[in-house]
């Protein structure tokens, strides 16, 4: 076998080893081909199969854009109507899943999360099928079919567990779906118990949109890692939840309104940030990208439509007065121009969903919501051409060593 000679660019950090360089965190390492989706981080655009975000967002709804995103194309008015009859009749959920749910009501909602996809899985038939067809190396017409069925389910019934979950967490009665209600607003719905405004509809579904795939970050790698062992698609999404999960990956919104609310008051923008220049200086939640070395285009798009947000429902915790005197002080500070930091979606995107009522809790879980369709997109991908991924690690610790009897240790 002839060797190819494979050269790495990255951004981030080399470690130097034995065995040669390491790419620390793989940042830069590419993994496949996609079509999904590509990011300029330089020129901030960010595309879905083509189509820039902005038209998108502008455009379209979650449900198109979704269909977009798994199928690689715009659909028909007569394919989007029957994807979305698709959606609508498999909100719920099996009845032993909801038992899952209601045991964990205590816990953190993305443990239930995992939990109740695990156990939607172990119930779905279509589920059960595939897995025996991809246990025998079987990938072909009609196991495909039943892959896309069982994505369009996950799609589906993730923001019934959500809400399903919070309605459990308040001691109230489950609210079950409706069909006649978008994915958005249904969710809304489900959470609250009544037909939400249209503009807090809106910023659900745009927030949905903005979300939806974002190339290869943790949660998305987590899947494909999963994935290419062969393991079930509700498995992979598991997997993805458990890394969305964690603190570096899912979660800046949160944390991102904790910091407006501590803040208060709008005139403390600029003393913030100046700290936040010095060594051991509180960290900006929001400001700053892996990818992005200009304004990630979903925070503009999301900082539009919170400032239409708060124009009709008032801002009388002064999130978005204070966020907009940070993000003032940091386009305009020298220490942040230089090393390309500027504000990214979840900048803005927890502000509306804090005045909606969502608790800080949820924002996370309202991420996988979202991304779902993106990880599953990228797995069902990753499978027209498969291999497991198998990487190496250089080891440096030493070799024979003699084994000592324990009493003589």
């Amino acid at each position: 076998m002839s060797e190819q000679t494979v050269q790495i660019r990255t951004s981030g950090k080399v470690l130097q080893s034995p065995c040669g360089p390491i790419v620390h965190g793989l940042e830069d390492v590419l993994i496949k081909n996609t079509t999904i989706s590509d990011i300029d981080g330089e020129k901030g655009i960010l595309w879905y199969r083509g189509y820039r975000i902005e038209d998108l967002a502008k455009f379209s709804n979650y449900e198109e854009v979704s269909f977009l995103v798994l199928y690689g194309r715009l659909p028909t008015r007569s394919e989007l109507k029957e994807y979305e009859r698709r959606l609508k009749s498999s909100r719920d959920l099996h009845p032993a899943t909801v038992e899952v749910i209601r045991a964990l009501a205590k816990a953190h909602p993305m443990f239930a999360l995992e939990a109740a996809v695990a156990a939607e899985g172990a119930y779905d038939e279509d589920n059960q099928k595939l897995i025996e067809a991809l246990r025998v190396g079987r990938y072909k017409a009609e196991e495909k079919e039943l892959a896309y069925r069982i994505a369009e389910k996950l799609i589906a019934k993730l923001p019934t567990i959500v809400a399903y979950h919070y309605r459990f967490s308040k001691g109230l009665e489950l609210v079950r779906p409706r069909d006649d209600l978008s994915h958005a607003a249904n969710f809304l719905y489900m959470m609250f118990g009544k037909e939400p405004d249209p503009l807090a509809a809106r910023g659900i579904d745009l927030y949905l949109i903005l979300h939806a795939d974002h190339e290869v970050p943790a949660s998305t790698f987590t899947a494909h890692v999963v994935a290419s062992t062969l393991s079930d698609l509700y498995s992979s999404v598991v997997a993805a939840i458990a890394a969305l999960k964690g603190p570096l990956h899912g979660g800046a919104n949160e944390m991102a309104v904790r910091n407006y609310l501590e803040i208060g008051d709008p005139s403390k923008a600029k003393e913030l940030v100046e700290a936040a220049t010095k060594p051991g200086g509180p960290k900006l939640m929001g400001v700053g990208h892996r990818v992005y070395k200009a304004y990630d285009p979903r925070a503009r798009i999301f900082k539009e439509f919170s400032r239409d947000y708060v124009a009709k429902f008032g801002d009388p915790k002064n999130l978005f007065a204070v966020a907009s005197a940070i993000e003032h002080e940091v386009l305009n500070n020298p220490y942040f121009q230089q090393r390309k930091l500027y504000p990214n979606v979840d900048f803005w995107s927890g502000i509306a969903f804090y005045y909606m009522g969502v608790p800080y809790e949820y924002f996370t879980p309202i991420f996988a919501v979202s991304r779902v369709v993106g990880w599953v997109a990228h797995i069902l991908e990753y499978w027209e051409n498969n291999r497991i991924f198998r990487p190496r690690a250089c080891y440096a610790g030493p070799h024979d060593l003699q084994y000592i009897p324990i009493d003589q240790r």
